[in-house]
C-alpha cells in the first residue's frame, strides 16, 4: 500500500503514513471512464427444466452451471458482475484493464459453450436433462469504481443494454458479437454476418456477428507483417554482431529487446532472420498472458521448432548422445509445457540438446513477450545462459519495460548479457511506412499529418490509426482506434495508484507540462474535502508535494509513459507525454466531473501563474463543458461560460493583432460559441472574427457576422467598427470613403487608434485610386501615428503597404523611393511579416524600374514564402500581380501573362471587383503591346457597357481610355481613338503619378503613329520620355525614347 497524499509505502495495518502523517484510512475510488467488453449468458428453456426437476436438482444444477460459467470468465481475466435469474453479466476490463480484453471476452463466449456442452454430458446421463444457453457480447463506455474492495462494481448504460438485447436475439448455442466488439478484437475473430437487428430501446438498428470461432493470436495475422519492412539497419545490424560474437567465442549469450507494445520486437528479430547469410539452427516461442499453458511453453514451442528443423549430418552423428535428453524432454516440457519430471532434470536435457546441436552450426532461440513470463521460465533461461558459456547459443528475448519491474537486472550487469532498446522510428521513416501502409489500406485516403505525429514512430500505432482514418472507435470517437484505446489504456490502468493520480493530473495540462504546475495542481486537488481548494502558489514557490509528485514522474519516464524535455538550471522541469495517444487515452479515463474539476483547478493555477489568456480559456470552456453535459447548470456553470468566452476574446484579438490568422479564428470562433446572439460580449467576439474570415476568405461567414452586429444595442465604437468593415468588404470606393468620413469622428471622440487607422487609410487609399499621392502620404503619416500605439500588425502592414504603394506610383523618384522604403523595413519590418509582405510587394516593383532585376527576383521570393505562411486569401491576388509587373518590365510577356492570369482568377475567385480590374488591364495591355488586339479586347469592358470616368477612380479610367483609345485604332475607328486618347490623357494629368501620366501619353503616342500624326506623336512620346525619366523608370523612359525617335524619324520622311 502507499499512502494516498505523499506516496510512500505504508504497511497493511497502518493508520497513519510514517512520512508525513497522513490517515490511512481507506478513501473512495474514483470514478472512472472506461472501455470495456461485457458478456451476458442466459439459460434458455429454464421455465421447463423447473418443471421436470425437483427444487433441490434444480438448486444444484443452476450452481454447477453458474461455477462453469464463472470459471471460464476468470480464465480469461474477467470478472462476474452479477446473476440476473438465469443469466449471468460478466465484464472483462473491471477491475483491471487487458489490451485484449475483447479477443477474451470472445474466448470467455466460446469457452462458456464449451463447458455447458461438458456439462451436458453428465447431466444427460444422470437426470436426461439438457442445458442450453445464448450469449450476448458488446464493447462501449462505462464509467466504474476503479477498486474491486468496495463493491461498487455496477456497471450500466448502453453498452451493457445492447449486450444484454444481442444475448436476447441469439439462438439457442449462438454467440452475438456487436460490430465494436470485433473492432476491438481485430482479426482473430471469426464471424458469419446476421444483418442489423432492430432491438428494444435503440432507434437505430444495431449491427450484429455471429461468432464461429478466436484464431491464435499470432502477431502476423493480427499486425501487417505483409508489408515492406522500412527501417531498424542499426537494430538488425546489432543482433548481427551478437550472433557473430556468440559464432566466434563458441559461447552462449543473451540479448533482451526492450521497447513498448507496438514498436516492432517481434517484427524486428522475425526481419533480421528472414535475412540471415549465416546458416543457424532457430526456434522461437512466445509467452501468452493467459490461457491453459505450461509453465514452460514458450521454450517448448521454441525447442520444438529447433528439432522439426533442418538436422545437419554433425547433428545426426551425434543423434544418440542427444536421444536422452530428447526422451526426457519428451516425457514433460515438449508433452506439456511443464519442467516434468523435474527442473532439475528438464535443465540439464535442454542445456544438452542445445549443446549439440549448436556444435554443428549456431543455435538462435526467441522468447517472444517475456513481459508475461512466469518467474519459472525467467529462472529457466537465466540457467541456460550460465551453463551453456561453452556452446555458440544466441538466446534472444523480446519484452516490454515491465519486466524490468519483477527481475530489475534482466538483461545486464552481468557476464554475456546486454540489452537494446527499440526505441520509436525517426520522421521519415515513420513517413515512408505510412505511404506504404496507405497503399494497401482499404480507403488509401491521404494520410493525415496528425496520424504520423500521433503515432510518435510507433508502427503499431501508425497502422491503426491509418487502418480506421475513416471509422470511429467503440465510443463513437473517429480519433482512435479501439485497439489502440485498448492497448494504452493497460498501460495506464497498471500504474501504482501514486503514479495514476499523477499522470491523470497531467493529463488535464496538456501533452507538454511542468513539475512545478503538476505539484500546484496536485496540491490543489490534495484540499481537505469540504473545504476550498488550497491557494494557488505563485510561480517559482515550491510545491506542497514534491516529495511525491517528482518521484512519481521520474517512475513515469522510466515506463515511457512520459519524458522529460531537457535538464534546465530552472528547478521547474518541463515535461511531454511520450505520445498523444497516452494522453488521450488518460484524459479519457477521467470522470467528467473529475474533468471539470482538475480543468478549474488549472484555470486557478494558470491565471496564477500569468501563463497567458488563451490557456486559461481553455481549462475553463472545458469545465464549462463537462459540468453542462452533466447536468450541472447553475450560477456557477454561467460564471465558467462568461469567464471563458472574455478570455478567448481577448486572446483571440491578440492573435488577430500579431497576424496569426489560424490561431485567432479557432479562439474567436470559441468564443463565439459559448456566446449566444445579442448577448454581451458577442459583439466584441464578433467582429474580430469577422476580420478574420474576410481576411481569409470566407466572406460570406465574414459579412453575415459584420451584418449582425446592431447599430443599437453595443457601444457607439463597435458599431463604427462594423459599418466601416462592412462598407470595405461590399461598397464601391466612393461610398468606402464615406463610411471612413462619418466613422472617423466617433473614433477621435472614443479615443480608439484601432479605429483612426482604419478609416484614415481607407481615405487615403480613395485618393490614391485618384492619383493624389501626396494628400494620401499626409494621411498616412497620421494613420501610422495611431497603427504604432495599437500594435496590431495587420494595420500597421496595411498602412506602410499603402505608403510603398504611393513611393510607386506617386512623384517620389525610384532611388529616393527604394531608400525610404527599406528604411520603413529596417524600421518597422523586422518580426513583422505582414509589414514585409505588403512593403515587399511594391519595393519589387521599384527595384524594376531600375532595372534591378536580381534585387526585385529576390523581394518576391522573399514575399511568396511569407505569403504561405500568413494566409491572408487576397495575397493570391496581390503577390501574382506585382510579380507580373516585374515579368512586364523584364521583357518577359509571357511569364507576366500567367501571372496575371493568375491573379485574375484568384480574384474572381475572392470577389474582389477592383482586382480583377487591374489585372485584366493588365492583361490586355501585354496583348496590345504584343500585336493581339482582338485578344487583348476579350480582358475590357466595352465603352457602351460603361466603366469610364464615372464610376472608376481618376487613374483607373485614365489607364482604361488610353487602352480602348488604342483598341480603337486598331480597329479603324480613328476618330473615336483620338478620342479617348485625349480623355485619358486630360485624367491622367488630375493625378501627380508621373506613371500615370507618363503610360496615358505614351498610349497617345502610339496611337497618334498609328493614325500617322508623327508630330503629335513623336511630342507624346517626349513627354512620357521625360515623366519616366523623372520617376527613374529606365524601361519606359527607354520605351518612350525609342517610340519618340521612330515618330520623329517618320515625320521627317513624310516632310521630305
Amino acid at each position: 500500500m502507499h499512502c494516498a497524499s505523499c506516496g510512500h509505502p505504508t504497511p497493511a495495518d497502518a493508520r497513519f503514513c510514517p512520512r508525513c502523517g497522513s490517515s490511512c484510512a481507506p478513501t473512495a475510488p474514483p470514478e472512472e471512464r472506461r472501455v470495456v467488453t461485457v458478456v451476458f449468458c442466459d439459460l434458455v428453456g429454464s421455465t421447463a427444466l423447473s418443471g421436470a426437476l425437483d427444487p433441490e436438482t434444480l438448486r444444484a444444477v443452476t450452481l454447477d452451471y453458474f461455477e462453469a460459467v464463472r470459471g471460464c470468465v476468470e480464465d480469461f481475466g474477467g470478472t462476474v458482475e452479477k446473476f440476473i435469474g438465469d443469466a449471468v453479466m460478466a465484464v472483462f476490463g473491471i477491475p483491471v484493464i487487458h489490451e485484449d480484453d475483447a479477443r477474451r471476452a470472445l474466448g470467455a463466449a466460446l469457452a462458456m459453450l464449451a463447458a455447458v456442452e461438458e456439462l451436458n454430458t453428465g447431466l444427460n446421463a444422470s437426470l436426461g436433462v439438457r442445458l442450453q444457453v445464448r450469449i450476448g457480447v458488446n464493447t462501449g463506455p462505462v464509467v466504474t469504481s476503479s477498486d474491486v474492495s468496495t463493491r461498487q462494481k455496477l456497471v450500466s448504460g448502453e453498452t451493457v443494454n445492447v449486450a444484454a438485447r444481442l444475448e436476447q436475439n441469439a439462438g439457442r448455442g449462438e454467440i452475438l458479437v456487436g460490430e465494436p466488439t470485433l473492432l476491438a478484437a481485430g482479426s482473430a475473430a471469426r464471424v458469419a454476418p446476421v444483418g442489423p437487428l432492430r432491438v428494444k430501446g435503440k432507434e437505430d438498428p444495431v449491427t450484429a456477428h455471429r461468432l464461429l470461432a478466436v484464431e491464435e493470436d499470432d502477431p502476423e495475422r493480427l499486425r501487417r507483417f505483409d508489408v515492406p519492412y522500412v527501417g531498424r539497419a542499426r537494430e538488425r545490424a546489432e543482433l548481427g554482431l551478437a550472433l557473430d560474437g556468440v559464432a566466434a567465442d563458441e559461447s552462449a549469450q543473451l540479448v533482451t529487446l526492450y521497447g513498448e507494445a507496438g514498436v516492432g520486437k517481434t517484427r524486428l528479430l522475425r526481419e533480421w532472420h528472414a535475412g540471415l547469410d549465416t546458416p543457424v539452427a532457430f526456434g522461437a516461442g512466445r509467452c501468452r498472458p493467459y490461457g491453459d499453458h505450461g509453465s514452460l511453453a514458450p521454450l517448448a514451442e521454441a525447442v520444438r521448432q529447433l528439432l522439426d528443423g533442418p538436422m545437419s549430418p554433425a547433428c545426426t552423428a551425434e543423434r544418440a548422445e542427444v536421444r536422452g535428453a530428447t526422451a526426457v524432454l519428451e516425457a514433460g516440457l515438449l508433452r506439456d509445457g511443464t519442467p516434468s519430471p523435474s527442473v532439475e532434470d528438464t535443465c540439464s536435457a535442454l542445456v544438452a540438446l542445445l549443446a549439440a546441436l549448436a556444435r554443428a552450426r549456431p543455435v538462435v532461440l526467441v522468447i517472444d513477450d517475456c513481459h508475461w513470463a512466469g518467474e519459472l521460465l525467467m529462472d529457466v533461461l537465466d540457467r541456460l545462459v550460465e551453463e551453456l558459456d561453452l556452446s555458440a547459443v544466441l538466446l534472444l528475448c523480446a519484452a516490454r519495460l515491465d519486466l524490468l519491474d519483477r527481475r530489475p537486472g534482466w538483461g545486464s550487469g552481468r557476464p554475456r548479457s546486454r540489452s537494446l532498446m527499440l526505441s520509436g522510428l525517426p520522421p521519415e521513416e515513420s513517413e515512408a511506412l505510412a505511404a506504404v501502409l496507405t497503399e494497401v489500406s482499404a480507403h488509401r485516403s491521404a494520410v493525415p499529418a496528425r496520424a504520423v505525429e500521433a503515432a510518435g514512430g510507433n508502427p503499431f500505432y501508425l497502422e491503426q490509426l491509418i487502418a480506421t482514418a475513416d471509422g470511429p472507435g467503440p465510443d463513437g470517437d473517429a480519433s482512435l482506434p479501439p485497439s489502440l484505446q485498448a492497448l494504452l489504456a493497460a498501460r495506464v490502468d497498471a500504474l501504482e495508484r501514486p503514479e495514476r493520480a499523477v499522470l491523470d493530473l497531467a493529463s488535464v495540462l496538456g501533452r507538454d507540462f511542468t513539475a512545478d504546475e503538476l505539484g500546484a495542481l496536485a496540491a490543489a486537488e490534495g484540499a481537505e474535502p469540504g473545504r476550498e481548494a488550497r491557494e494557488v502558489r505563485p510561480e517559482g514557490t515550491a510545491a506542497a508535494d514534491d516529495g511525491s509528485v517528482r518521484p512519481a514522474l521520474t517512475r513515469l519516464s522510466r515506463r515511457r509513459l512520459v519524458q522529460p524535455l531537457r535538464r534546465p538550471a530552472a528547478e521547474d522541469r518541463p515535461y511531454r507525454f511520450s505520445s498523444g495517444l497516452v494522453q488521450e487515452v488518460t484524459y479519457r479515463s477521467l470522470a467528467k466531473r473529475a474533468r471539470a474539476r482538475h480543468h478549474e483547478q488549472a484555470a486557478a493555477l494558470l491565471t496564477a501563474r500569468r501563463a497567458g489568456d488563451a490557456r486559461v480559456a481553455d481549462h475553463l470552456r472545458h469545465a464549462y463543458r463537462y459540468r453542462v453535459e452533466l447536468g450541472l447548470r447553475d450560477e456557477h456553470t454561467e460564471t465558467l461560460r462568461h469567464r471563458a468566452a472574455e478570455l478567448l476574446t481577448r486572446s483571440g484579438a491578440l492573435a488577430l493583432a500579431r497576424a496569426d490568422l489560424a490561431r485567432a479564428g479557432v479562439l474567436l470562433q470559441g468564443a463565439l460559441d459559448l456566446l449566444t446572439e445579442g448577448e454581451d460580449g458577442w459583439t466584441r467576439a464578433a467582429l474580430p472574427l469577422a476580420e478574420v474570415r474576410l481576411a481569409t476568405g470566407r466572406s460570406e461567414e465574414g459579412l453575415d457576422l459584420l451584418r449582425a452586429v446592431p447599430d443599437r444595442g453595443c457601444a457607439p465604437v463597435e458599431a463604427a467598427h462594423a459599418r466601416l468593415a462592412l462598407a470595405v468588404a461590399t461598397a464601391p470606393p466612393g461610398e468606402v470613403v464615406a463610411a471612413a468620413e462619418e466613422t472617423l469622428p466617433v473614433f477621435e471622440s472614443a479615443g480608439d487608434h484601432l479605429g483612426q487607422t482604419r478609416a484614415r487609410v481607407r481615405i487615403a487609399q480613395e485618393l490614391q485610386l485618384q492619383g493624389r499621392h501626396g494628400r494620401a502620404d499626409g494621411q498616412l503619416t497620421r494613420a501610422l501615428r495611431h497603427a504604432e500605439l495599437t500594435r496590431a500588425e495587420p494595420e500597421r502592414a496595411v498602412v506602410l503597404g499603402a505608403i510603398g504603394i504611393s513611393l510607386w506610383r506617386g512623384p517620389e523618384p525610384v532611388d529616393t523611393a527604394v531608400a525610404r522604403c527599406r528604411d520603413l523595413l529596417a524600421a518597422h519590418g523586422g518580426p513583422r511579416p505582414t509589414v514585409r509582405l505588403t512593403l515587399g510587394c511594391p519595393l519589387a516593383v521599384l527595384l524594376a524600374l531600375g532595372e534591378d532585376w536580381s534585387g526585385a527576383r529576390s523581394c518576391l521570393d522573399d514575399v511568396r514564402r511569407l505569403a504561405e505562411g500568413l494566409h491572408y486569401a487576397e495575397s493570391s491576388v496581390v503577390v501574382p500581380l506585382f510579380a507580373a509587373s516585374v515579368e512586364s518590365l523584364a521583357g518577359r510577356p509571357l511569364e507576366a501573362a500567367a501571372l496575371f492570369a493568375r491573379a485574375a482568377a484568384a480574384a474572381r475567385r475572392l470577389g474582389a471587383d477592383a482586382l480583377l480590374g487591374a489585372a485584366r488591364r493588365e492583361s490586355a495591355r501585354l496583348l496590345l503591346d504584343g500585336g493581339d488586339a482582338p485578344g487583348a479586347a476579350g480582358h475590357l469592358p466595352s465603352e457602351r457597357a460603361g466603366g469610364t470616368t464615372g464610376p472608376l477612380p481618376r487613374a483607373d479610367a485614365a489607364d482604361l481610355d488610353g487602352l480602348r483609345a488604342r483598341l480603337a485604332v486598331a480597329a479603324g475607328r480613328s476618330g473615336e481613338a483620338a478620342r479617348l486618347a485625349e480623355r485619358a490623357r486630360a485624367a491622367a494629368e488630375e493625378t501627380d503619378s508621373p506613371v500615370v501620366r507618363a503610360t496615358a501619353a505614351l498610349d497617345a503616342a502610339l496611337v497618334f503613329g498609328e493614325l500617322g500624326d508623327w508630330a503629335r506623336a513623336a511630342h507624346a512620346a517626349g513627354r512620357a520620355r521625360a515623366l519616366f525619366r523623372a520617376k527613374g523608370h529606365l524601361p519606359g523612359a527607354r520605351r518612350a525614347e525609342e517610340l519618340r525617335a521612330r515618330a520623329a524619324a517618320r515625320g521627317a520622311e513624310v516632310a521630305r
